[in-house]
């Protein structure tokens, strides 16, 4: 069976496979023409999962009637921003248009049944339950908006953790007003009080060290990726924990670091030359990709085999990141611009 997108612009299409099983396998016989660029593989992975989503609406409305409302599904973390390695886990939810008395139970069935395909296709769950599946991440509009409520209220580590995460999320399938919505009510919210944006901040505060004080990379010194770098926390967190904050001050809603970088290099110079810095890394790991095995592995960059002009990539991407990410924490703590 050919291999081709479920879904046009949004709009639900009848699926174009009989099974998850069969859609792993185009999963896996696609892989590995696509794994060495970072946006063939990345727009390889909307298709998978729209795939996934089409034949779970499928089944379930086989079982339990047409879907009751509008909706939109959506992905967050390294989906949510296109910046998935060859392995990925889940990340995603559901707004549906109306209220959770009436509707919650069905998409929650939905997102259940979304979460198995996408196990089945090759995405394991997620460990900390974001996803669709999970009463957090599906609710109708007007039980979302009160939610972002209650994370800013509570004002505690996770609540903040949740709404961060959530500004990461893309609409894969479905309404796109409905996201908007939601992501517009929190940027009103956080405009409102200039200091739930410096809170979101210490958030995201802690910065894994990737160099020592000669610029000397420090790959793990134990455990099974003993000799290998933890690209994610100390390359690509600094850029995308920074560019996020500055996503939300300014009120915008692409996702991706490298489309946050084009939106507000103008405006901020410490931004400038950062784009390079970032899509060097995502090049950097997609390069490995022969050695990544399982969802852990896409994490880790294995120093020793890296040439020396790739330490060098590797080590000014480092240092500019933790660079653009002090200048956004000094700009968000000092209140300057801030509305």
């Amino acid at each position: 069976m050919k291999f081709s997108p479920s879904f046009e612009e949004g709009a639900l299409l009848p699926p174009s496979f009989d099974s998850y099983q069969a859609i792993k396998k185009a999963r896996e016989n696609e892989s590995n023409k696509v794994a060495g660029d970072p946006e063939q593989l990345n727009d390889a992975h909307d298709r998978w999962v729209l795939e996934t989503t089409a034949l779970a609406v499928h089944r379930l409305e086989s079982e339990r009637g047409q879907v009751p409302a509008h909706f939109t599904f959506f992905v967050m973390g390294s989906s949510g921003r296109k910046e998935q390695a060859l392995w990925s886990d889940q990340d995603h939810g559901i707004i549906f248009d109306g209220k959770d008395d009436f509707y919650q139970d069905y998409f929650l069935s939905l997102g259940q049944e979304i979460r198995e395909g996408m196990a089945i296709v090759g995405y394991p769950r997620c460990e900390g339950k974001v996803m669709a599946s999970h009463p957090r991440w599906c609710h109708g509009i007007h039980e979302w908006r009160q939610q972002v409520d209650e994370w800013l209220e509570k004002d505690k580590w996770e609540t903040f953790r949740h709404l961060l995460t959530f500004i990461d999320s893309r609409v894969l399938i479905g309404e796109e007003k409905l996201l908007a919505n939601i992501k517009e009510h929190v940027f009103l919210k956080v405009s409102s009080d200039p200091r739930l944006l410096e809170r979101l901040a210490q958030n995201t505060s802690y910065l894994h060290k990737g160099t020592n004080a000669f610029g000397k990379l420090l790959p793990e010194e134990k455990g099974p990726y003993t000799g290998s770098l933890h690209i994610k926390d100390v390359g690509f967190f600094p850029y995308v924990h920074a560019m996020r904050l500055l996503a939300i001050k300014e009120g915008l809603h692409d996702t991706s670091t490298l489309q946050r970088m084009e939106k507000t290099v103008d405006k901020y110079s410490f931004v400038k030359g950062k784009i390079e810095n970032f899509k060097a890394m995502l090049d950097l790991r997609a390069s490995f990709w022969k050695y990544h095995q399982t969802y852990e592995d896409v994490h880790y960059v294995p120093v020793d085999r890296l040439t020396k002009e790739q330490k060098k990539t590797l080590k000014a991407a480092v240092k500019e990141g933790k660079h653009l990410f002090q200048q956004t924490r000094k700009l968000v703590e000092s209140g300057e611009g801030l509305w």
